[in-house]
C-alpha cells in the first residue's frame, strides 16, 4: 500500500483529490477537505486518505484471512495482520428487519445474503419510496460484506464476496444528491456476478436525487407548520454569551453583530451562522440548501436540528440553551451560559 496516509498526504504527493459538495442544479462547489487524522476525534473512521488500488490490496488480504480462519477455526493467519476474523465478521446486530435472509452487522462491516438488499449504512434508504432493491436477483446464494463511508466532500462504498474472491471499491470526492457510490457498487456487483435480473440504477439514481432536493422545501414547510405565531424574543443582547455542555468540552458562542444574532459551534468562525427568531426564545439557523452545501454542511437533518431554544432563570435572564443535534435524543443537549451555572460533571 503506497498511497495510504493517516491524515492529509504530504505536500509532495501528487494527484490528491479535493472535496466538493453538490448544489441543487447538480453543479459542484469546492469545500475544505476533511481535517481528521492521527490523534484527532474521528481520525480512525474519517481521517484516512487512500486510493482504490491500495484498498483492493487490503480487502484481498482481508478475504484471504476470513476464508482461512473460518475454515480452520484459527485466531490468526500466517503472514496476515487480520486476527480474530471469526469474531469480527460474525453477525452481532440484526439489520433491516424483518427479513427472511441474512442481514446483520458485525464489527465494522454489514453482512447480507445475496440476492438481497444492500446500502443500509448510507443515505439511499431514506431517499427512495419503499424498500431498497434486491441486488443480484437470480444469482446462487452467497454471503457478501459491505460498508459505506460518508462525509461532506466524500462518499465511498466497498463490498467483498469471499466465495467469489471479489472485492469492489467505489470512491468519490463529493457529497452528491444521493449516495452515488452505493448505486454504482450495486450495479458493478450485478455485472460481476452476472445477475440474470438487474435493477434499473439510472431510474433509482434519478428518484433518489429528486427526493434529496425536496429536503429544504419539506423542512421549511414543517417548521412553518409548527411555529407559534405572534411571539417576540427578549432583547437580543440578553442571549449573548458563551455556553458549555455539561461536561465542558462543547462550546457555543452567541454574538450580536450589527443587530443580528449569530452562533458559532466551538467558537469557530467557520461554524458561525446567523440566527433568525422562530418563536418565543427559540431561534433558527437554517439557510438554503445551496448555502449550507457551499459552507460544507451536511444537508438532510430534520426540522428540530435547526432550532436553538434559550431557557431563562427566575430573574428573567438567560441561563442555558438547548439543541437537539441528535433526533434520537429528543430532549436535546443543554448548554449552560458561562457565569450563570456551573454544571456538575
Amino acid at each position: 500500500m503506497r498511497r495510504t496516509y493517516i491524515g492529509r498526504p504530504p505536500s509532495h504527493v501528487e494527484n490528491v483529490s479535493r472535496a466538493y459538495n453538490t448544489l441543487e442544479n447538480a453543479t459542484s462547489v469546492e469545500i475544505p477537505t476533511v481535517k481528521s487524522g492521527r490523534g484527532t476525534f474521528g481520525g480512525s473512521s474519517g481521517g484516512i486518505f487512500t486510493c482504490v488500488a491500495d484498498l483492493l490490496k487490503a480487502y484481498a488480504a482481508v478475504m484471504d484471512a476470513v476464508t482461512d480462519q473460518f475454515s480452520t477455526a484459527a485466531a490468526s493467519t500466517p503472514s496476515s495482520q487480520i486476527k480474530l476474523a471469526q469474531d469480527l465478521f460474525s453477525a452481532k446486530i440484526p439489520m433491516a428487519q424483518p427479513t427472511y435472509q441474512e442481514a446483520s452487522y458485525g464489527f465494522g462491516l454489514a453482512r447480507v445474503q445475496l440476492p438481497g438488499p444492500m446500502g443500509h449504512i448510507g443515505m439511499n434508504p431514506g431517499l427512495i419510496d419503499g424498500q431498497m432493491p434486491t441486488v443480484a436477483k437470480g444469482v446462487r446464494s452467497t454471503l457478501a460484506f459491505y460498508h459505506q463511508g460518508s462525509l461532506p466532500g466524500a462518499l465511498s462504498a466497498i463490498a467483498m464476496v469471499p466465495e467469489h474472491k471479489t472485492a469492489v471499491v467505489v470512491m468519490t470526492n463529493s457529497l452528491s444528491l444521493n449516495d452515488c457510490p452505493d448505486w454504482v457498487l450495486q450495479l458493478l456487483l450485478e455485472e460481476i456476478l452476472d445477475a440474470p435480473s438487474r435493477n434499473d440504477y439510472v431510474k433509482l439514481s434519478k428518484e433518489s436525487a429528486e427526493k434529496s432536493l425536496q429536503w429544504f422545501k419539506d423542512t421549511s414547510a414543517a417548521l412553518d407548520k409548527e411555529r407559534v405565531n405572534n411571539t417576540s424574543p427578549k432583547p437580543l443582547e440578553t442571549y449573548v454569551g458563551t455556553y458549555w455542555n455539561k461536561k465542558h468540552y462543547l462550546r457555543i458562542d452567541v454574538t450580536l453583530d450589527g443587530g443580528e444574532l449569530a452562533w458559532a459551534l466551538q467558537g469557530l468562525e467557520s461554524e458561525k451562522f446567523k440566527l433568525d427568531h422562530y418563536e418565543n426564545d427559540t431561534f433558527l439557523w437554517l439557510r438554503s440548501r445551496d448555502y449550507m452545501a457551499s459552507r460544507g454542511r451536511w444537508v438532510d437533518q430534520p426540522p428540530v436540528f435547526w432550532k436553538l431554544t434559550f431557557r431563562g432563570s427566575k430573574d428573567g435572564s438567560i441561563s442555558s440553551l438547548n439543541w437537539v443535534h441528535d433526533p434520537d435524543v429528543p430532549d436535546g443537549e443543554e448548554y449552560y451560559k458561562e457565569g450563570k451555572y456551573v454544571a456538575k460533571v
